[in-house]
């Protein structure tokens, strides 16, 4: 172990369920080591970091051995002249923008809660924060990994440099998996650089849908937007904004860019837009990544921002669940205490006949277990794909599907 004395595994409770030995391994190597030794004891293992993501999906069938990743905080290469990065996966996200910035550079992307999700975990839980669209996805900025198999073997996969095409993109393969085909350990990623200046302006509109035509127009401008969103009352009163129905943008860009993104937008909206408070990006970005009550992403077209949030707020009408769209992600976010099964299954009917889709990203136990988390989706290809990877089930057995 990392710091010579074995964790508490009281400290590791997942939905009330403590496992019996908790890890922290303090290499790769050792990483590969213990999941070997799991396997071939027949124990469960859940990797985790940041711990910030740990409803999202079923509940676990089993829970014998917490594995901690977070002594994995080392920079193994960084070269800011090509712009790539390779860090190991226990590494804050927080830490290496903070190292990043320094150089004027920084990894574009904006998961949700804030930046304490472990690199491990943005990649295995692939959630998209308010910029995704206007930014590349985790999986696209991606040029390598290297993860720990049952096996025991190191599987390294792409490469540090922005042009290797040797290989295949197996380390894509991991985005969004839930660890469930092997534990990424370090990641190479491609960077950016950091933008001159970022300006918000926020919109009050009277009805949410003159908010979401406002949204769709000002997307139709194609500014330099970093991100672009659809407020209802209870979301704004909850970014700190009046009660009412808000756009939200945040363009990006050198201060002549900045001023004309503003002007562009304001000869639009009119002259009703100003700054929002200090902190409204953060306050909606910690909503949507909530580890208590339940919290619901819907893909929909952005045509259907509008009509998505009021059928949310009509499912529960006691405003114990808020909602808001992220036009550049292309999805609504709701979030709160509570949804019956039969409310998030009307909801995921209403995506899916708008050719979308409803995936949950935290809830009680008993909601995961009763309501698929995913959808249909590609649960045949991720049983085949875990068949072929973990034979044994050693890795979150039962976090896509119920297992026997």
């Amino acid at each position: 172990m990392s710091d010579g004395a074995a964790p508490d595994p009281a400290a590791y409770a997942i939905d009330g369920v403590t496992p019996d030995q908790a890890w922290r391994p303090g290499s790769t190597e050792e990483v590969a080591e213990l999941l070997a030794s799991a396997a071939a004891a027949g124990q469960v293992v859940a990797p985790q970091g940041g711990r910030s993501a740990l409803a999202l999906g079923r509940p676990l069938d089993r829970y014998d051995v917490a594995l901690d990743l977070s002594g994995l905080d080392r920079t193994v290469a960084y070269e800011p002249d090509d712009l790539t990065v390779t860090i190991e996966a226990g590494t804050s996200l927080r830490s290496l923008q903070s190292m990043l910035a320094e150089y004027g550079q920084y990894l574009p992307i904006d998961p949700p809660p804030d930046g304490r999700v472990s690199i491990g975990g943005l990649l295995a839980t692939a959630r998209p924060g308010a910029g995704r669209g206007a930014r590349a996805a985790a999986r696209d900025l991606l040029l390598g990994a290297t993860v720990a198999m049952p096996s025991g073997e190191l599987v390294r996969s792409g490469g540090r440099v922005v042009k290797n095409v040797s290989g295949y993109d197996l380390h894509r393969l991991h985005t969004g998996a839930l660890g469930v085909f092997g534990v990424i350990v370090e990641a190479s990623f491609k960077l950016a650089t950091l933008p001159p200046g970022t300006r918000s302006l926020a919109v009050p509109r009277e009805r949410l849908e003159d908010a979401s035509a406002l949204a769709l127009s000002l997307r139709e401008l194609a500014l330099p937007l970093r991100a672009l969103s659809v407020l209802p009352p209870r979301a704004a009163a909850l970014a700190g904004l009046e009660e009412r129905p808000h756009v939200l943008v945040e363009a990006m860009g050198d201060e002549v860019t900045l001023d004309r993104s503003s002007a562009a937008i304001v000869e639009c909206a009119g002259d009703t837009a100003g700054e929002p408070p200090d902190g409204a990006w953060e306050r909606l970005r910690a909503l949507a990544g909530a580890d208590q009550g339940v919290v619901l992403r819907l893909g929909v077209p952005a045509s259907e921002l509008a009509a998505t949030i009021e059928a949310i707020e009509t499912a529960e009408q006691d405003g114990g669940i808020v909602a808001w769209g992220h036009l550049t992600a292309g999805s609504v976010i709701a979030a709160g205490s509570a949804l019956e099964a039969s409310e998030v299954a009307a909801l995921r009917a209403h995506a899916e006949q708008r050719g979308g889709f409803l995936q949950i990203e935290a809830g009680p136990p008993e909601l995961r277990a009763g309501v698929d988390p995913f959808g249909e989706g590609e649960r045949s290809l991720v049983r085949a794909l875990r068949r072929q990877f973990d034979p044994g089930r050693t890795i979150n057995r039962g976090r896509w599907e119920a297992e026997s």
